[in-house]
């Protein structure tokens, strides 16, 4: 999610989550679309899809933060991987690490508090726990490590006051950079980017590269085979995740995934599969 991109679609009171998260789960499998292999152009079924990935290590799944049907394809994804192999961890972009300790306190005995989870996570009302909630409670069920990979309040405060530069070679480039900050331009309506919005898109961008850096950083120490949830900016190979990992941990190979609703213009830079759910 880009910085303070939040949409705020947090409709239904939290006190209504067992109603609200079965949707996640009422899908029909060819209500799923297809698959887009983007290095070979080949058009997978999501059950191929779900087989040939199958052996990976290391998935980065996108989504749209207000689509359902990209909350109900993760979670069907993920039910598929579970029955061919043990989930080592699932990383989640919607939970900040502040929050790791409460994770924590739930994995040590799940039963005691499923019935609960938003209230001892304190999860963030910004994100809709009716999209997240079976995902989250699936983890912990299985017994799947749980990471937190974004960051605190505080420290998108302390970027935005003024903080040195993040280091890197593929992530921090002029280049990637500024195709960060025309997304931040175009999301956010800047009618112009100089003078103080300058400012401000600088250290927006800042914001933005120093969450895919920490998300990068939870992966590259993640119990294997691991999968990120996070919007599909940040596991786009061209900006986000992808590249901090190249930077951090060369050896690790990642298979990126982004979600969307039309044959967009999406090629191999951007990521390896792309799934279009109409």
């Amino acid at each position: 999610m880009l910085f303070l991109n939040h949409r705020l679609i947090t409709l239904i009171s939290l006190f209504f989550i067992t109603a609200c998260s079965s949707s996640v789960t009422q899908i029909q499998l060819h209500e799923l679309g297809e698959v887009v292999d983007l290095h070979t152009g080949q058009r997978l079924s999501p059950m191929q899809f779900a087989k040939q990935i199958a052996t990976h290590d290391y998935l980065l799944i996108g989504e749209q933060h207000d689509e359902l049907k990209h909350h109900q394809a993760q979670f069907w994804l993920l039910k598929q991987l579970q029955q061919t192999r043990a989930q080592g961890s699932i990383a989640l972009e919607m939970l900040s690490i502040d929050q790791q300790a409460d994770i924590a306190k739930i994995s040590q005995n799940p039963s005691a508090y499923m019935h609960n989870l938003p209230s001892i996570l304190r999860w963030k009302q910004s994100w809709n726990w009716a999209y997240y909630a079976d995902l989250i409670q699936s983890a912990f069920a299985n017994q799947t490590e749980v990471l937190a990979t974004n960051l605190t309040q505080e420290e998108v405060q302390t970027l935005m006051r003024g903080a040195e530069p993040l280091n890197g070679y593929r992530s921090t480039t002029t280049n990637v950079q500024q195709k960060i900050a025309d997304l931040i331009t175009a999301q956010h309506g800047f009618e112009t980017t100089s003078g103080k919005n300058s400012e401000i898109i600088r250290k927006m961008v800042q914001v933005q590269q120093f969450r895919d850096r920490r998300m990068a950083e939870k992966l590259a120490q993640a119990k294997t085979p691991s999968l990120l949830i996070a919007g599909n900016h940040h596991v786009n190979r061209q900006i986000g995740v992808p590249l901090h990992l190249a930077d951090l941990a060369p050896n690790i190979k990642i298979t990126s995934i982004l979600l969307g609703a039309t044959s967009e213009n999406i090629s191999a830079k951007d990521a390896d599969y792309y799934w279009i759910l109409k």
